[in-house]
């Protein structure tokens, strides 16, 4: 008699197993977090707003933005490495993340240990502005005008120290034989404030942040960096090919979560990432301005986080680049 109730015992939990082993649906009733490690303003911002929006829509869930500027991202990153790791905080990030380990000796965790990749959601091509009272009407006309001039006698903007604008108006000095200065900011809202203003004249930016102010007048687009061709958001703004100059790097913008995330839920987020991605509004949006919607798994992400670790780290050795 035991043993058949020990035997009926086990088949019942048997039966369960399954049931028990699948996650809850996610976010369920919980508030999900999607860091930025920027202000308010920029790409990054921007495709966490449009993401959690969607999030939300489509599975009646709560996403906010949670911007924790400074620090060159490392306040933001350490607060996703630090938390739960049950899909509750998730980080938008863009390639900073991956070139931050030449320039933050110290960071405190390991850039590809401590965060699971979930998604590349996409990929932007980069876009040189000046100021739109500027002289200058091709990335021709502003190298032309800058060689043979001191540093000091051009500034270019970022978001910050060692940021993927740093590091591709480097890439530009070299390939074009001219010195400028750099002048770093908190964030690619408050550098492109300051070009408006002719603080700076010269600024690597993706289509969101500049769009409207080229299209008013505030701002004018010089040229287009990208492996493909013209984009549809600025079609009589020839890429950096056409002018001469060998500049095809563009920003990637991923969604990661902390370390050890059950794979079954990171299945479940990638899933709904790539629902928004396949919505034929947001595709619409993303293509018009000249994105990539990528999605898929996590292996995409993890790949080009190492390539940039790679290639950029030499840049920053070579260049003695430090955080300032």
């Amino acid at each position: 008699m035991l043993r058949r109730i020990l035997l009926g015992a086990a088949a019942a939990l048997l039966a369960v197993a399954p049931a028990l082993a699948q996650p809850a649906a996610w976010p369920g009733n919980r508030q999900v977090r999607i860091l930025v490690t920027y202000p308010p303003g920029g790409t990054s911002d921007f495709v966490a707003r449009l993401l959690a929006q969607r999030l939300g829509e489509q599975t009646g869930g709560n996403f906010t933005v949670d911007n924790r500027s400074g620090g060159g991202g490392i306040i933001g990153w350490t607060n996703v490495v630090r938390s739960a790791n049950d899909g509750t905080t998730l980080l938008l990030t863009d390639n900073s993340l991956a070139t931050a380990p030449p320039l933050y000796p110290n960071l405190g965790f390991d850039v590809q240990t401590d965060f699971t990749p979930i998604s590349l959601m996409v990929d932007y091509p980069t876009v040189f502005v000046v100021p739109g009272n500027s002289p200058v009407r091709s990335l021709r006309d502003y190298v032309e005008a800058a060689r043979g001039q001191a540093a000091d006698a051009n500034f270019y903007g970022s978001m910050g120290s060692g940021s993927s604008p740093h590091l591709y108006t480097e890439y530009l000095q070299d390939i074009s034989g001219i010195r400028l200065t750099h002048v770093p900011y908190r964030g690619m809202g408050p550098a492109f404030l300051d070009l408006m203003a002719g603080r700076v004249g010269l600024l690597i930016a993706a289509p969101p942040t500049v769009l409207g102010a080229v299209r008013d007048g505030r701002a004018r687009a010089i040229a287009i960096g990208t492996t493909g061709g013209r984009i549809p958001a600025l079609p009589d703004v020839p890429t950096a090919k056409e002018l001469g100059f060998d500049f095809t790097y563009s920003f990637w913008y991923g969604l990661l979560g902390p370390r050890g995330m059950d794979p079954a839920l990171v299945a479940q987020i990638r899933g709904e990432v790539d629902k928004v991605l396949a919505n034929p509004e947001v595709r619409a949006r993303f293509v018009q301005q000249g994105a990539t919607p990528v999605g898929g798994d996590g292996a995409a992400l993890a790949a080009v986080m190492q390539s940039d670790l790679t290639r950029w780290s030499e840049v920053v050795r070579a260049k003695g680049i430090t955080v300032q």
